[in-house]
């Protein structure tokens, strides 16, 4: 006889598997009209990065996000009519704890001093380490907190392989630098909290938290109002609650209103097509996500291919992400004692987005700048040896050395170019080939991400009188094809 947790847990993935696929027949029936107004649809945008200020989306995209602030994070109202985000106290107790731990730190340093793109690191390891976590998330585990230990366990037995060919000192520097206890972390911003010996053990760092309903909403309903689930290897939170499908449908929906008709005076005809929220991020101080590429994000859940499935995953070839950075008046009392002055009202700059531009042909020069990007400074080059969440990297030939990166006026497309924060803008860059990290310095960063075919973006960066080129995609969609 079956077990009722396993007999629940199947239940639960074929609801959520039911909403998935209603989702993609709301769509299947909608296109046909979309496929009949879009005369150039094989025609694609050809730079593969851009930046600019949400509110150019208009209020229908601010209606948006409005559901986002409303039902995924605390907010109140100031004055102005915007949203303040507070950070959940108890998951910001464990992020301040967790970014000092071996993992974290690593991934952190290697985000401002990246192997170069076609060493082991990349070709094999990063995208490795890609593969393994999507496996582990299509697993359907019922329990969220057994996966993130799977998680941090398989990241344990990797990231001592992510080192330098030449070791850089060898196993004590190895010791020193990636595999030290948080016991350690004297002279580090965190170096008071007292934690745990065993802090850095997987079942200490999977980590979820929630906050249940208020008790004047229905008594039958238990499901939380707020959930974060902790990823390591770096530390960063994604969204999840029991009702989360019936969200995303609902947000969903609500694209396919008054957003879509705005879109439509721009673009006639417009309707999405597949286009949807992708996912829910919180970087506190110090948290990190590894180099990725969301190269598998093209291909879906290889145990549940089909071909049409398998077509929409590909059409979604561009990801947008909507920023939010808060500062942190308890971190910036840290920080002061480091000598680090905080500004409450200074929320840009402080986290990013860093990309190594490879062989993605639509990342030049002009794009990186016209996005705000920019080379590295000599500071954060520095900060692949040491910051204020652990302990410096001891070897000082290492530290000496000029870490190679691209200078103003050139383009080094094996160098890391920062793409800094802006609260309120969003990003736009196109996937598979464009190798990205994200690092949080001083400040909460939340992001609200979405998955678009490059006919939809166009449709937004029309909205959003963003200039870009475009050029016959056949050949590039083939090409794409041919790479997946």
């Amino acid at each position: 006889m079956m077990k009722p947790g396993k007999l629940v847990a199947i239940t639960t993935m074929m609801s959520s598997l039911l909403l998935f696929f209603i989702i993609l027949a709301a769509a299947a029936a909608g296109s046909t009209t979309e496929e009949a107004g879009a005369d150039n649809k094989n025609d694609l945008i050809v730079q593969s990065l851009f930046r600019f200020p949400a509110s150019q989306l208009g209020p229908e995209f601010e209606q948006l996000l409005n559901l986002w602030y409303d039902d995924w994070l605390y907010t109140t109202t100031n004055e102005n009519g915007t949203a303040i985000i507070t950070p959940d106290p108890s998951g910001k107790q464990h992020a301040l704890r967790s970014v000092s731990t071996p993992a974290t730190t690593l991934f952190r340093r290697q985000c401002y001093g990246a192997a170069p793109i076609k060493s082991p690191q990349f070709t094999n390891l990063y995208n490795n380490l890609e593969q393994r976590r999507k496996d582990i998330e299509f697993q359907y585990i019922k329990d969220p907190k057994e996966e993130m230990t799977m998680l941090h366990t398989m990241v344990k037995r990797f990231y001592p392989a992510f080192l330098p060919a030449d070791g850089h000192g060898g196993d004590s520097a190895v010791t020193h630098m990636h595999k030290k206890k948080v016991m350690s972390t004297v002279d580090t911003i965190h170096a008071k909290t007292e934690l745990p010996l065993d802090y850095d053990s997987p079942s200490t760092l999977a980590f979820q938290t929630s906050k249940l309903s208020s008790p004047d909403t229905d008594v039958d309903d238990d499901s939380p109002t707020q959930s974060w689930s902790w990823r390591p290897a770096g530390v960063f939170s994604n969204r999840g609650m029991s009702n989360f499908m019936r969200w995303r449908l609902i947000f969903y929906k609500s694209m396919r209103s008054e957003f879509q008709k705005e879109l439509s005076k721009d673009t006639p005809g417009f309707k999405f097509s597949y286009g949807r929220p992708s996912g829910m991020y919180w970087y506190p101080p110090g948290a990190v996500r590894e180099w990725h590429s969301n190269y598998l994000d093209l291909i879906g859940n290889t145990k549940e291919k089909t071909d049409n499935n398998q077509k929409i995953f590909a059409s979604q070839m561009w990801r947008m992400y909507f920023v939010r950075t808060v500062r942190d008046e308890e971190f910036d009392g840290l920080l002061q004692n480091f000598g680090v002055s905080g500004n409450s009202d200074d929320v840009d700059d402080h986290s990013a987005m860093h990309i190594i531009p490879g062989e993605d042909e639509g990342i030049t020069l002009d794009v990186l700048q016209k996005a705000g990007a920019r080379p590295l400074t000599k500071e954060e080059k520095q900060r692949q040896w040491k910051d204020v969440f652990a302990e410096d990297y001891s070897n000082s030939t290492a530290a000496n050395e000029d870490v190679n990166s691209g200078e103003e006026g050139t383009l080094d497309r094996n160098s890391v170019w920062r793409l800094p924060d802006k609260n309120g803008y969003v990003t736009f860059f196109r996937l598979p080939k464009l190798y990205h990290c994200i690092v949080s310095e001083n400040v909460h960063r939340y992001s609200l991400g979405f998955a678009f075919s490059d006919e939809e973006v166009q449709a937004l960066l029309r909205l959003a009188k963003v200039d870009f080129d475009v050029t016959s995609g056949n050949e590039g969609n083939d090409k794409i094809a041919d790479e997946l």
